[in-house]
């Protein structure tokens, strides 16, 4: 792959491959950092991402160019499932100083080109499906869509970000050649007003109560028969990280909610935020209609708002 620069914070930033040992070994330093890791027991180690790297998978990281240190990467290897060979994305992150600056976004974009050219059309992650920041990127920039969650996916992780939490996890789905995914990129499918969803017919099944500056969980329905559904999700869930009995409440609450539908054939297709009287509140939206539809780029609203 060609080197990729960006100005970034008025550096600039080199998106490519790692030109030897010594930068994979960097990598772990970085994932380290990006993670808030204990130590390295929870890193791939560099010998993996060489691996993975000359066999098929891919490793991209960003280095500052005057300086040479790594501020993020990703990492992905070949899968394979019910007769299908796709890109499976192990991990993809920016550090600190870096974060909501569009790297990421670059990350991503770098390795759909790489993907499509080993003529694939499907890559997939997982991720915290009340992570609401991950959702937003996830789900209402790429374009991906959701249709399996699992409970624990990785047990107990000892970073920063996941310790003493369940690891429940959304698989996403992103279908790199699909037109809803080129009208994502091309910010022309966008995410509607919750107002708009709700007119259209959509159930929301859950039941949430402002308390101080954060919501809880306190009721859900699991038997809603409407092909359109909203759910909400916390609106910080790294705030709601100092009130652990709240945030299980969600956890738990939520588990069965995206078990319950997803069983049933719904399948997670657009995801909503907004500010309420200074709180952030975050909605995703579940539509029971085939893949197919949903990856023509066609919406269950009464209107197209592309």
């Amino acid at each position: 792959m060609k080197v990729y620069e960006v100005v970034l914070c008025g550096k600039t930033i080199e998106i490519r491959r790692p030109k030897n040992t010594d930068e994979y070994r960097k990598l772990m330093d970085v994932q380290v950092e990006i993670w808030g890791m204990p130590d390295y027991s929870e890193a791939v180690t560099y010998h993996m991402l060489i691996s993975a790297d000359r066999h098929g998978g891919l490793v991209l990281g960003a280095f500052e160019k005057d300086t040479g240190k790594p501020v993020g990467l990703v990492f992905g290897i070949p899968g394979y499932l019910d007769g299908k060979i796709f890109h499976y994305s192990h991990m993809a992150g920016v550090i600190s100083d870096y974060r909501y600056k569009g790297l990421g976004y670059i990350l991503k974009l770098k390795q759909r080109e790489f993907v499509l050219r080993q003529g694939l059309d499907l890559i997939v992650w997982t991720y915290d499906p009340l992570q609401g920041s991950n959702a937003r990127f996830n789900v209402g920039k790429l374009g991906v869509v959701v249709r399996k969650f699992y409970r624990d996916y990785y047990g107990e992780l000892r970073d920063q970000i996941n310790i003493g939490m369940p690891t429940d996890r959304f698989e996403a789905e992103w279908w790199i050649k699909s037109r809803r995914v080129e009208l994502k990129l091309q910010r022309k499918l966008k995410s509607p007003p919750l107002k708009h969803v709700l007119s259209s017919g959509a159930d929301l099944v859950t039941e949430t109560r402002k308390v101080g500056d954060y919501r809880r969980l306190e009721n859900y329905n699991l038997k809603s028969n409407s092909r359109l559904l909203v759910v909400e999700i916390p609106g910080d869930l790294n705030r709601l990280r100092k009130n652990r009995d709240t945030l299980l409440e969600w956890r738990y609450g939520l588990r069965e909610v995206f078990e319950t539908y997803l069983n049933k054939g719904y399948i997670v297709m657009e995801f909503i935020s907004g500010l309420e009287n200074g709180l952030r509140r975050n909605f995703y939206v579940l539509w029971k209609e085939s893949l197919d539809k949903i990856l023509k780029g066609e919406t269950p609203w009464k209107e197209n708002l592309a």
